[in-house]
Parts: structure tokens; C-alpha cells; sequence
């Protein structure tokens, strides 16, 4: 399993990913959001390719500290997008769905410095550069 944990102990988005995925590429992943008030889990259907751009996104956000990078999956059950603020800040919202796009919903927006990145940038990249097993490549590296 490899586990994406976006911000502190309290307050958090975490991403579990199961260690193989189907040959389509599919794999239903477990994700938990903490913040302020509120606490959720749900269980979204997440692809490889979804996330291939969003890990480049995500390093290029890192190094310049300027533009965005974007998580938003073809289901759109868990949504995410990282936005750099001035002085190393970072802003996360988004929203994630008890069901995809329908039932409940939850927005959130998690306040965070740019050292919060580095961890998950890093398993990301080793998604990205190993693969992931059982899945099939549908990106170009």
C-alpha cells in the first residue's frame, strides 16, 4: 500500500492506494479528510494516469511555489487542487462526495507551508516512476 498524507497529524488528506490495480488501470482507493470540525472516509475509484499529470503538477507547484496542481480523477467522487499563495503557502480545497457527485458532500480548504509537500511529492514519484502493479501504461514517461 502506499499511503499520500497532505498536512499535519490533526488535519489532513490522506490517500491509500491498494498495492496492485486492474490491467485497465482502475483501483479503488481510501481516502480520509481531517479538518477543522469535520472527518470523513470514503472509498473513490481512482486511475493510474490520474496520477501521472497531477504528480508533475505537483513538482513544478513545489519548486516555483507559483500555479496549481490539480487531482481530479474522471469519477470526481474526491477532488483536490493546490494552489501556491505568497510566502510558501498553501492552499488545498476540495470536495469529496459519499458517492460519485451525488449524495453528501464535502468542501474543505486546509491551510499548509510548502514543507508539507515534499513527502507526498515523493511517493507520488515513486508511483509514477515504478508503475504500478497489475496496471497497464496508458501515459507516455
Amino acid at each position: 500500500m502506499n499511503v499520500i498524507h497532505f498536512g499535519t497529524d490533526s488535519e489532513y488528506i490522506k490517500l491509500t492506494l491498494p498495492g496492485s490495480y486492474s490491467r485497465e488501470g482502475w483501483a479503488q482507493a481510501s481516502v480520509e479528510i481531517a479538518v477543522h470540525c469535520f472527518r470523513g472516509e470514503i472509498s473513490p475509484w481512482v486511475e493510474t494516469v490520474d496520477f501521472e499529470l497531477f504528480t508533475k503538477q505537483l513538482r513544478s507547484l513545489y519548486e516555483s511555489l507559483q500555479g496549481e496542481a490539480e487531482f481530479t480523477p474522471i469519477e470526481q467522487q474526491f477532488t483536490m487542487k493546490l494552489v501556491a499563495n505568497t510566502g510558501g503557502h498553501i492552499q488545498i480545497t476540495g470536495e469529496a462526495w459519499s458517492l460519485a457527485t451525488y449524495e453528501n458532500r464535502l468542501s474543505f480548504v486546509l491551510e499548509l507551508d510548502q514543507s508539507y509537500l515534499l513527502a507526498p511529492l515523493r511517493v507520488l514519484e515513486g508511483l509514477v516512476v515504478r508503475g504500478v502493479p497489475g496496471a497497464a501504461s496508458h501515459v507516455k514517461r
